[in-house]
């Protein structure tokens, strides 16, 4: 934190829980996430020494206002403050990480403040497991809709499931809480100026805690579940040049992880569940998903053709590529991306992304379309479904991803760069 923020953590001295909220220009919903979290804690946690702590990108002066104006007669230690380093989520986090560790806080939780679906009792729902002793890293399981929550549907969880072989539902997901061993040694690994920084925290921190006891380089064993919390909504920013960076960041992350965590994946893990702790009554929303026009979905991945096909050709395979081609013939209306060809897509980028010599962040730019595309057809599989209909048809996809493990381990074996 910066410095003014770091006095006023100085004076404070001592926490038994941190509740950190990073921000980027959130002032319309940050005040009632702050409200909300307030609430939380007065009803679920009053016994505990709380300190909420905002680490705010200032860009604009709107965001920290809100927060103030919602904290205004908080009965808890509230930090508001900018932080240093590169300008992204990751930072922030990273920031409140380090304010938790300065603290000696038994746990820390991070509520994304884009959030709008949050209520009181999710601040206890994610942090008793951690104060309690019984985990390290918690993560939220959300019913989280279409198409926001596709990117977990079709790449985080299916990705993370085959890689690290273990069932976490959201690793991408906003919410968390951490134990102070786990925030340690996030906070003191040297990723802070690679996308990690951005919008890629959320998913190399789910590799991180996963995978650290299967690593041989590393001996850390860090026990990692997740809660239910229900519906996930937010208000999500409407320029499509900022989700672009997101899928950049995020996506190109995950890729990274696939070689600094290789013999991982390379032994083939067997798929393993992961605790998951009861959460507030919820209940699953009971109406059909509506069916959707993703004719904007497939015209992106015909852009994409159009602008992308001949570094296509450089990743994936022939057989790969002609079926993508195929696609393009395909009415909206009918549309259909077969799981198991996404599977293998995705495959072919992470061994290139790796292995390859093009430029990384054009290589993910380009599975923007194909992603797209993948979601339309997902899209209609699952329209007239319930939710638990849709989680059937997402597990499928995972297990594609766990079917090509093969595919993708003789991809990796096999692969030769060709020249630029």
């Amino acid at each position: 934190m910066r410095p003014e923020a770091q006095r006023h953590l100085n004076r404070i001295g001592q926490a038994d829980l941190v509740v950190g909220i990073p921000t980027y220009g959130n002032a319309p919903t940050v005040g009632m996430v702050v409200q909300t979290v307030l609430d939380g804690v007065g009803t679920d946690l009053k016994d505990l020494r709380v300190v909420l702590i905002n680490a705010d990108a200032a860009i604009s002066y709107g965001t920290r206002r809100a927060v103030a104006d919602a904290a205004a007669d908080a009965p808890i230690q509230v930090v508001i403050g900018g932080y240093t380093g590169t300008l992204g989520r990751g930072s922030a986090v990273r920031a409140i990480l380090q304010a938790a560790l300065d603290l000696d806080a038994h746990a820390v939780a991070i509520i994304d403040a884009h959030t709008t679906s949050i209520t009181s009792d999710w601040i206890a729902a994610l942090t008793l497991p951690i104060l309690d002793g019984q985990i390290d890293l918690i993560m939220p399981r959300y019913h989280w809709s279409l198409p926001t929550g596709g990117l977990g549907d079709l790449f985080f969880y299916p990705l993370t499931r085959a890689l690290w072989g273990r069932s976490l539902r959201q690793p991408g997901a906003g919410d968390c809480a951490l134990s102070p061993g786990l925030a340690e040694v996030v906070a003191g690994h040297d990723v802070w100026e690679t996308e990690v920084a951005g919008a890629g925290f959320e998913v190399w921190l789910s590799s991180v805690a996963l995978t650290d006891d299967l690593n041989p380089q590393t001996r850390n064993r860090w026990r990692v579940g997740q809660v239910d919390l229900g519906e996930k909504s937010y208000q999500p920013r409407m320029i499509p040049s900022h989700f672009r960076k997101l899928f950049r960041q995020a996506v190109g992350t995950l890729l990274r992880q696939v070689d600094l965590r290789r013999a991982v994946w390379q032994s083939m893990p067997s798929i393993q569940p992961i605790p998951t702790f009861p959460g507030p009554p919820t209940t699953s929303p009971a109406e059909p998903i509506p069916i959707p026009d993703v004719t904007h979905l497939v015209d992106a991945l015909m852009v994409g053709w159009a602008e992308h096909r001949a570094l296509w050709k450089q990743i994936l395979t022939p057989t790969n590529l002609a079926k993508i081609e195929s696609l393009a013939v395909q009415p909206a209306e009918h549309f259909t991306f077969p799981p198991d060809l996404w599977a293998r897509v995705v495959y072919d980028f992470a061994v290139v992304y790796n292995k390859g010599e093009w430029d990384p962040d054009r290589m993910v730019d380009s599975l923007l379309p194909l992603y797209q595309g993948r979601l339309a057809s997902l899209w209609h599989d699952v329209a007239g479904l319930t939710s638990v209909g849709r989680e059937g048809t997402v597990a499928a996809q995972a297990v594609e991803f766990e079917t090509a493990r093969d595919y993708l381990l003789g991809r990796w074996e096999t692969y030769l760069p060709e020249p630029l």
